[in-house]
């Protein structure tokens, strides 16, 4: 009896320590990814600009803690957001990494202008409204569903492509794995 109990007791802590862990996303940014703003469209972008995207989901503590590590893009950048849209279509702005704007939630940080890496960690209070598309401010479970649905892109604003230069599809890094053999967001880099 007290073998079964222990054994019950370990496979319970082993599923409450499973579901602790943060999740993992990650993208890699090129400019053939790109499409443009919302209603004003540009396809893809020739660049030699890329990024690489980290991103670790706690959704108990509702954070998101990120890491952006970008370079070689053609002007200084202005901002990166996450993107609220699917594969190959524009979306609004869900949360920014970094503007050199000043049009961020409090507590953005600056993006650095000609390169380099930016983190931070991502709260309800970093979500801003997409009206249009029924995201309002300060609503984590909206992000955390466009994550899990493949439905959310990083992207990031230079002077000279103020639409974006750059952009990546944020995948489940189980996910983006099984991508690679299909020919999946990560392929066609410049």
């Amino acid at each position: 009896m007290q073998r079964m109990l222990m054994t019950v007791a370990a496979v319970a802590l082993a599923a409450l320590s499973q579901s602790a862990r943060a999740e993992q996303f990650t993208a890699k940014f090129s400019g053939f990814q790109e499409v443009g703003a919302l209603n004003n469209e540009t396809g893809a972008v020739l660049t030699d600009g890329t990024a690489t995207l980290a991103l670790d989901l706690d959704r108990s503590a509702q954070t998101i803690a990120y890491t952006l590590t970008f370079s070689n893009l053609t002007t200084p950048v202005t901002q990166s957001h996450i993107h609220f849209g699917q594969r190959h279509v524009p979306g609004g702005i869900m949360v920014f990494f970094c503007t050199n704007l000043g049009n961020g939630p409090a507590g953005t940080p600056a993006c650095p202008a000609s390169g380099g890496t930016v983190s931070g960690t991502i709260t309800p209070a970093s979500v801003v409204a997409i009206t249009g598309q029924n995201v309002t401010a300060g609503d984590f479970d909206a992000v955390t569903d466009a994550l899990m649905n493949n439905t959310a892109y990083g992207n990031i604003h230079t002077t000279k492509f103020p639409a974006g230069e750059i952009r990546g599809q944020i995948r489940l890094v189980r996910e983006h794995k099984d991508d690679d053999h299909r020919g999946g967001d990560d392929h066609g880099m410049h």
